[in-house]
């Protein structure tokens, strides 16, 4: 089944906040950090059942090279994939509960 994949505005300032961050840290790190999770959300769209649920039907996957997870929610019916968010893994994992 063929998904389509819907990044959430928070999900969108994640990104951009984490890009701003890296880009301090080291010139180009924020673009690199973008490329693995533009890398990772290829998988997740062809087979996104194959990612471990963490609570409810949110499902997570780990952005290579950095310790960030992509939190997603699958809707069959629709065939779409709803990214609520991209957080550092030190984060409390409860904010995602609020994102719709």
């Amino acid at each position: 089944m063929n998904y389509s994949l819907l990044l959430s505005l928070d999900a969108q300032q994640d990104i951009l906040d984490s890009i701003a961050f890296y880009n301090l840290e080291k010139e180009n790190l924020g673009f690199e950090f973008y490329d693995r999770v533009i890398e990772k959300l290829t998988p997740i769209t062809n087979n996104p059942h194959h990612y471990a649920v963490r609570f409810g039907d949110i499902r997570t996957s780990m952005v290579a090279r950095f310790p960030y997870l992509i939190y997603f929610r699958v809707k069959k019916v629709k065939s779409i994939i709803i990214v609520l968010g991209i957080l550092h893994t030190s984060r409390n994992p409860q904010i995602i509960k609020k994102r719709k």
